[in-house]
């Protein structure tokens, strides 16, 4: 692990789709809690083509808090939240490069119980809500939750992993992990976080589940959860295809 103060030790990478409602709680949160860390820090949004004024309120917020550890990469094209999180990944200047959800669904003082890890010997850090332990998600609607468990069986059967929890939205990747893998994710949809974590262990990055704190955030969802729980499939089976064809090498 790099000294703490050599550059920026982490990036925060917000993906954003029509999120002009409900960002400025999940920045102001973020920033609470990253101006009591003594570490260097970034905060990279990465807009999907959003055809409200997120990006307005993003940079609004930023000038009115004084806050100028922020980039902002905005596409203009909605193309998945897997296309904008491997953009921002890939330009994050991080030692640990963390991405979460927009809606702040997972506390941001969770990646403390993934920084306790960082000298373990791990590559990737993934906040699950499936593993033991005392710690529980809260308010998930009883169907997100059957077919998020549903996608996560299939995905353990298809590309043979041992990860539980594919995809939740808060996740850290150390900097030498981050070429390696995104560099070679082609999906775009709700089935990128698979790929990256079936390209880690094709790679042989090591990964660690840590139980996390999540509480879903029901308000203007715009996932249709039972259709891309099908089109997953679908792209599930995809990574088998494109690994047979060499797609990753």
């Amino acid at each position: 692990m790099n000294n703490e103060g050599d550059g920026i030790y982490l990036t925060i990478i917000i993906p954003v789709y029509n999120e002009a409602k409900k960002i400025r709680k999940t920045l102001k949160g973020i920033i609470d809690y990253l101006k009591k860390k003594d570490f260097p820090y970034q905060v990279l949004i990465v807009n999907d083509g959003s055809k409200d004024n997120t990006v307005e309120v993003v940079e609004k917020f930023f000038k009115e808090e004084k806050f100028d550890n922020f980039s902002i990469l905005d596409f203009k094209e909605n193309r998945g939240k897997g296309f904008v999180v491997k953009q921002g990944m890939l330009a994050a200047k991080g030692e640990y490069i963390l991405f979460i959800d927009a809606d702040s669904s997972a506390p941001i003082e969770e990646f403390d119980k993934f920084r306790a890890n960082f000298d373990k010997g791990y590559d990737i850090f993934i906040g699950t809500r499936k593993a033991k332990g005392e710690i529980r998600a809260t308010n998930i609607p009883l169907h997100r939750a059957i077919l998020g468990l549903g996608f996560s069986f299939l995905a353990r059967k298809f590309l043979a992993t041992k990860v539980w929890d594919f995809t939740c939205g808060f996740k850290c990747y150390q900097k030498n992990a981050v070429q390696p893998i995104f560099s070679r994710q082609v999906l775009d949809g709700w089935s990128f976080d698979a790929e990256d974590l079936f390209l880690a262990q094709k790679l042989g990055f090591k990964v660690k589940e840590i139980p996390i704190r999540w509480n879903h955030y029901q308000e203007d969802t715009k996932v249709n959860a039972l259709k891309e729980v099908f089109k997953s499939g679908w792209e599930l089976l995809k990574i088998r295809i494109n690994d047979l064809r060499g797609l990753y090498r």
